[in-house]
Order: structure tokens, then C-alpha cells, then sequence
């Protein structure tokens, strides 16, 4: 049991010379495999840039994905791509993203929220690689159905958000600032509200970005973003403290948010528990 954290050595390794070649094909025989397999045609089907496919067949409760720090409880089948032969199986597996977990997993599982049922296909450069493990051959493409059974922020992020919100509050307190509140902790002022379609958890988005640090005031991300071979742009690819935001409003909208530090996963040249000003244009929704 518990084959996904067994062997982490291939993660380590310098990418291959054929590392490209061999992840492309990969790709290309996970795609062909899900266009001679269609699936149900209420599935949603998410490819994301990284090359993971992820379909869901069943969409949970929860409303957003989970972080690194989270306490994860997870059923799941890995199989192989090839043969569909089963290598491992766990119907109530423990584990963080922090965790030595295969890369496929960090990423697939970033993608769905509490309660989801899902398969998700990973190229064997975010599996095993070249080494494989086990009954996994090298260069082997692989299968995992998946239930994301239970999402918990650890004691010390719900300490973090308690403290995060109050230094958000006063901050626009000091600042008369008048702000919508929002269940996760997020706050926002809706400074345009569009006209447009509002965007789901995996809508592609068009939008302009900018980032800036509430205590500082330094802007560590102002960029255009949309889908692109190197970045989805889909709204679960974004902060959370985005995510939430985004499915408040209608395309054309502009929004100022005031995210929590557990909020703002993934923003580079960030320090540790830093509450972050998002700047959001709402340029275009891609269903």
C-alpha cells in the first residue's frame, strides 16, 4: 500500500535529454487514449499545460482545492495506462502535498476539492520516469482513480487565517476602506462589475493580475494571463484567494481582494505568511 511515496529518487534526477520527447509522447498517448475512451458525457474533462489529465466524475462539496499544508484523506486505484493492470490501492490513505508524493499527484490533486471523484492520468515523467518502481516499467504512463475523502487545514493554518483576517480587518479599517466579506476570509471591493458570464472552478480566464504585498506595499506579480500551452489559466490555477474571487463576478468585472497569507499560495518572491493585495480584471471567461 501507499506505492506513491515508496520511491521519490526519479524527482531528484536531472531531466533526460529526451525528457521533452518523452513527456510529448506520453501526452500523446494519454490523449489518444481518452479520445477512443470518451467516458460519460457529463465528465469534465481538465488537460492541464503540465500534460496531467484529470476527469471528474463526480464533483465534491468542497470549493477549494487543497494546499501543500492540508491534511489529506484520499481512496484511490493506480493502475497502468497500458494494461489497466493494478499496482497499488488504499481506500483511506493519509498523506500532504508536502509529502514525498510523485509529482503527478501534487499536480492532479491541486485540481479537484473535497468529495471529488475523479481519474486522474499522469505521464510517466511526473510518475516513475525512467526508473519505474516496482511492478511500474519505466517510462510508464498511469491511472488513479481517486476520492478526495477529507480536506483539514492543520491547527496552525486556522490560527494563521484567525490572525491573517484581523490584520486584513484593520488594515481597512486604517485605511477606510469598506469591503464585501466572504466565508473562506477573503475581503473584496467590486471597483467595475461586468456584464459578462460568471466563470466556474475550471473555466479558462483572461485576466490581468497584479499582486502586491498588504504590509509592504512591494508588487511581486502585475502580468496578463490566459490559456496558453504553459499555463492553463483555468480559475484552479490561480491563489485561492483568487479562485474564490473569481467565481463571484461576471466577465468584465474589476476587483480588488484582500487575501489571507494561507490564501495566496503560489505567488513567487513572497515571504512566509504574507497577506496579499490582488488587483483583478476580469478581461474574458473561455468555457
Amino acid at each position: 500500500m501507499g506505492i506513491v511515496l515508496l520511491a521519490t529518487s526519479c524527482l531528484d534526477e536531472p531531466p533526460t535529454d529526451n525528457f521533452d520527447e518523452q513527456l510529448a509522447n506520453d501526452i500523446a498517448a494519454i490523449d489518444a487514449y481518452l479520445d477512443a475512451h470518451p467516458g460519460s458525457p457529463s465528465d469534465i474533462i481538465v488537460k492541464d499545460a503540465s500534460g496531467v489529465r484529470v476527469v471528474i466524475t463526480e464533483m465534491g462539496t468542497g470549493t477549494i482545492p487543497p494546499n501543500f499544508s492540508n491534511n489529506l484523506k484520499v481512496a484511490y486505484t493506480g493502475s497502468l495506462l497500458s494494461n489497466g493492470a493494478i499496482f497499488d490501492s488504499d481506500d483511506n490513505y493519509l498523506l500532504k502535498l508536502s509529502d514525498a508524493v510523485i509529482l503527478g499527484w501534487k499536480i492532479g490533486l491541486q485540481l479537484i476539492t473535497q468529495g471529488t471523484h475523479a481519474r486522474i492520468y499522469i505521464p510517466s515523467a511526473w510518475g516513475y520516469g525512467t526508473t519505474g518502481q516496482g511492478q511500474i516499467p519505466a517510462n510508464a504512463n498511469l491511472v488513479f482513480d481517486i476520492e478526495l475523502i477529507d480536506v483539514v487545514p492543520t491547527l496552525q493554518q486556522q490560527e494563521r487565517l484567525t490572525s491573517d483576517i484581523a490584520a486584513i480587518d484593520a488594515y481597512l479599517a486604517q485605511n477606510s476602506i469598506t469591503a464585501e466579506t466572504h466565508s473562506s476570509g477573503i475581503r473584496y471591493v467590486v471597483t467595475e462589475l461586468g456584464t459578462g458570464d460568471m466563470p466556474g472552478l475550471y473555466d479558462g480566464v483572461k485576466l490581468n493580475f497584479k499582486a502586491t504585498l498588504l504590509t509592504t506595499s512591494v508588487v511581486v506579480v502585475d502580468e496578463m494571463y490566459e490559456p496558453s500551452p504553459n499555463f492553463s489559466s483555468r480559475v484552479v490555477n490561480f491563489p485561492h484567494g483568487v479562485l474564490v474571487g473569481l467565481q463571484l463576478l461576471p466577465e468584465g468585472s474589476k476587483v480588488t481582494i484582500y487575501a489571507p497569507s494561507v490564501l495566496s499560495n503560489g505567488l513567487p518572491n513572497t515571504p512566509a505568511n504574507s497577506n496579499v493585495i490582488f488587483e483583478i480584471e476580469l478581461l474574458d471567461v473561455i468555457n
